[in-house]
């Protein structure tokens, strides 16, 4: 006898399927913030040198056009696959690491922006030596945290 406390449910729809690769833009987001993270880390190990900071900071502004747009498509889709509660949390938490090192960056290189347009400003050194220590450290957040994402998207689905 197979009555409804024996037999499993239909499944209500069938899930969302999702591409085994990547596109080229996340193929071009990984790539820069790969160079983003060894770019960084050269500055904070032999300090300021000139071509490094430009090509961190212009990489940096590159990706956050590319990043900024994507995010805003990427979160609610995700969210409405998303079947974990691990993974939900995990995602919200790269989430924050992405915006506390994204709104570092951005705020520690508006000196130099304002400085191309011509108005001298300098935030505090402690403003400044906070900024750099959240930036770093949520590099490294970021960093693991997209890792773990890109693994446990996959966690439990057949391979092949």
């Amino acid at each position: 006898m197979r009555g409804p406390a024996t037999s499993h449910p239909a499944p209500i729809a069938r899930p969302f399927p999702r591409p085994r690769g990547g596109t080229a833009r996340s193929a071009v987001q990984s790539i820069a913030f790969a160079a983003l993270f060894v770019t960084g880390l050269d500055l904070w190990l032999t300090g300021q040198q000139r071509l490094m900071l430009w090509a961190h900071v212009l990489i940096g502004l590159a990706l956050l056009v590319m990043l900024a747009p994507w995010l805003a498509r990427h979160i609610p889709t995700g969210l409405g696959h998303s079947q974990r509660s691990g993974f939900t949390i995990l995602s919200w938490a790269l989430l924050v690491c992405w915006l506390a090192l994204l709104g570092s960056g951005l705020f520690m290189a508006l000196p130099a922006g304002l400085w191309l347009a011509g108005v001298v400003w300098f935030p505090q050194r402690a403003v400044t030596e906070t900024l750099s220590l959240v930036h770093f450290w949520s590099a490294w957040l970021a960093m693991g945290g997209l890792f773990l994402h890109l693994t446990l998207r996959h966690w439990g689905r057949p391979w092949g």
